[in-house]
């Protein structure tokens, strides 16, 4: 900006020096050769553009030095603005002043779009979040454009994949893809996200990375115009503090009633503000991340089966919402009838009714009714056919609901009170146990969500934490959890997993080392606030890292484009206000189900269960199997089901024993553990 100004200040002077010498000539040609006013104007002209016609000149000898000095002075002061013109014209700053013109252009057509404001750590994850789910996109995109062409060389040169020419394919694959690309553009979600931000220089980095974006106080009406907040879908507020959400969120719906808002808080005492002023979603991050945290721990399968479905885009899989507009032709019909499996290989695991309650994996003879949104899980080449599908005969356009939510979990509190020295005691006997190492903000989350009557050991340095888990029924191990007698006090080696979030950086990475020199069979959780860090915890022996700002910018935007997703997951996922939970049931060699299909084990109608997903014996995942599949050993079913009968449920799958699986690692991580591959970097 001091470069823009300055080259202004320039062409300012240039073209004063223009007019003090272009004055100066009319007056010296007046007075030295003694020409009138339009003579002498005549002559500057013609002097100082060198035309020069030479029906008028200076005739004196004085008349011809000033001339001369004329002249060069002249051509002196047009050279500088010249360069001060054209310095300005192909300055980065002009340039950024015509793509924000430019850019404000296109955000005027927008309709129905997104808008982001703020900037900080959690913006930018979703940023990168949303830059890779378009790279992704584009590059299944390029799979398809190519497919034809791949397919007939298959045939002509056999299959690339086997070793076939593969160099050569790769450049005719290249050089194809560079002559089709341009003929169709393909349309992503950066055209319709558009970022508000004070900050100029993320501002600028976001342009260059092609995304739209608005300069200016997200708390300003005429900012938020600008960003099309009168035409928007839904906004994204997430900024570095919370008293400027709560203006921004009141700003925006004082502008749209029906934009669908979700906020950011880290104040728990300003959520429920929030909501009043018109949010629809807040979320706080370190309670969500330690929800994620929670679920990667106890329930690592569960955790794998909604990640792959919500935020991996690697798995071409996606759940998806789709509401059922007026005049839709599923309307009316049973599940059955559509044929989503057989026709687009997809699947409805849920939906939601009008009354804004939920059903979980509905049957096929389910009749489908108008004003419902179906939670539907399909490959990503068939997303778009469902979504065209159901909005066929439809007039209106999908509005996202309007309920208004915060992300929380209240836990139960144990009767029971254990002392430091009954706890030690209790933990003496116990195995295939949970351990919780933790003292940051997202492990205080994490436990502030659990059952204590659950089989949890937690190891705690703080006296007055302490007592307040004792209170709340947990058996505590007080202690240093980067000690190895700690470790061993609260039975690392005979647990199934440990978690570790310490304040400390150096003292989780320390604890995470501890305990895999101690166990090598115990999944071992952790939190990293940074790249850097998540590689010193892999090399240190963790075997599940999240990131919680990482964690959080992902359920943003998914609470902001799938808001029905983010909902039903966060109902079945661990909800003590409904009393239903997701858990895991490892089909271990003598369990009673094995060789059975889902339909004999009659689940829905004696639990109120309902089988949601099959990680088999080679880890890929079966999304919303049929009632026709067959369980086999080693597979580990994801099961939607009340609380109260959880533990019955277990108890039957595994014939009447409460048998846990020896390790929740997975058997190659394992493997590689005890038999550690010298080419592998750990």
């Amino acid at each position: 900006m001091d470069s823009f100004k300055e080259t202004r200040r320039q062409i300012l002077f240039a073209l004063l020096g223009i007019a003090v010498v272009f004055t100066t000539g009319v007056m010296g040609f007046h007075f030295i050769e003694g020409f009138n006013f339009l003579d002498a104007l005549w002559l500057t002209t013609i002097t100082l553009t060198t035309v020069g016609y030479g029906d008028i000149y200076a005739q004196s000898t004085l008349g011809r030095f000033f001339t001369i000095g004329l002249v060069l002075s002249g051509f002196g002061v047009v050279a500088f603005g010249l360069q001060a013109t054209a310095t300005f014209l192909v300055s980065r700053e002009i340039q950024e002043f015509r793509d924000r013109r430019h850019i404000r252009r296109i955000i005027s057509q927008l309709e129905r779009h997104y808008i982001i404001c703020g900037e900080g750590e959690l913006v930018n994850q979703c940023i990168a979040y949303l830059l890779q789910s378009v790279q992704k996109r584009l590059a299944f995109y390029d799979d398809e454009l190519y497919g034809p062409i791949d397919r007939l060389l298959d045939g002509l040169l056999g299959d690339d994949d086997l070793g076939h020419y593969p160099r050569f394919r790769a450049l005719i694959r290249n050089v194809y893809l560079v002559f089709t690309r341009p003929l169709k553009r393909v349309p992503t979600l950066l055209d319709r996200i558009v970022v508000v931000t004070q900050d100029e220089a993320y501002a600028r980095t976001l342009r260059e990375q092609g995304f739209l974006v608005i300069e200016g106080l997200p708390t300003d009406d005429k900012t938020l115009l600008a960003a099309g907040v009168n035409r928007a879908r839904a906004m994204m507020v997430m900024l570095p503090t919370d008293q400027n959400v709560l203006l921004t969120v009141l700003t925006a719906r004082s502008q749209n009633a029906n934009l669908y808002i979700t906020a950011s808080t880290l104040q728990d005492d300003l959520a429920p503000k929030i909501l009043r002023v018109g949010a629809n979603h807040v979320i706080r991050p370190f309670e969500l991340a330690g929800l994620f945290l929670n679920n990667v721990t106890l329930r690592p399968v569960v955790y794998d089966f909604f990640n792959g479905i919500l935020f991996d885009p690697s798995l071409n899989i996606q759940a998806s919402e789709v509401p059922l507009l007026p005049g839709c032709g599923w309307v009316g019909k049973r599940i059955g009838d559509l044929n989503l499996r057989g026709r687009l290989d997809a699947t409805i695991v849920g939906l939601r009714n009008p009354s804004e309650t939920f059903v979980v994996a509905p049957s096929d003879s389910y009749i489908l009714s108008e004003g419902e949104v179906l939670v539907v899980i399909a490959p990503a080449k068939s997303v778009a056919a469902v979504h065209t599908e159901s909005l066929l005969g439809t007039t209106q356009v999908p509005i996202p609901a309007s309920q208004r939510r915060v992300e929380t979990s209240h836990a139960p509190i144990s009767p029971f009170r254990y002392s430091l020295e009954q706890a030690t005691q209790a933990i003496a006997g116990m195995s295939k146990h949970f351990i919780i190492c933790g003292t940051d903000q997202v492990a205080l989350n994490a436990i502030a969500q659990l059952d204590p009557t659950r089989p949890f050991v937690i190891i705690c340095d703080d006296p007055a934490q302490t007592e307040r888990l004792i209170e709340r029924g947990f058996r505590v191990i007080q202690g240093d959890p980067t000690h190895d007698a700690t470790l061993m006090q609260a039975g690392v080696d005979r647990a199934l997993a440990i978690m570790i979030a310490l304040k400390n950086e150096g003292d989780t990475i320390l604890t995470v080392i501890s305990a895999r020199s101690l166990s090598r069979h115990i999944l071992i959780t952790a939190t990293a606030p940074s790249e850097e860090m998540l590689h010193k915890m892999e090399r240190a022996g963790a075997d599940r890292i999240i990131r919680p700002f990482n964690i959080a910018a992902q359920f943003v935007l998914l609470s902001t484009t799938r808001p029905t997703v983010s909902s039903f997951f966060s109902y079945v996922l661990y909800n003590y206000a409904a009393g239903i939970e997701t858990t895991e049931l490892y089909m271990e060699d003598n369990s009673p189900w094995i060789g059975k299909t889902i339909e004999d084990l009659r689940l829905d109608r004696i639990f109120r269960a309902h089988v949601i997903g099959v990680r088999q014996a080679n880890g890929q995942f079966v999304y919303a199997p049929q009632v026709t599949h067959e369980i086999k050993a080693h597979e580990v079913l994801v099961i939607v089901t009340p609380m109260a009968h959880s533990d019955e449920l277990r108890l039957t799958a595994h014939g009447s024993q409460n048998k846990r699986p020896d390790t929740l690692r997975q058997p190659s991580v394992i493997e590689t553990a005890i038999h550690p591959n010298p080419l592998i970097s750990n």
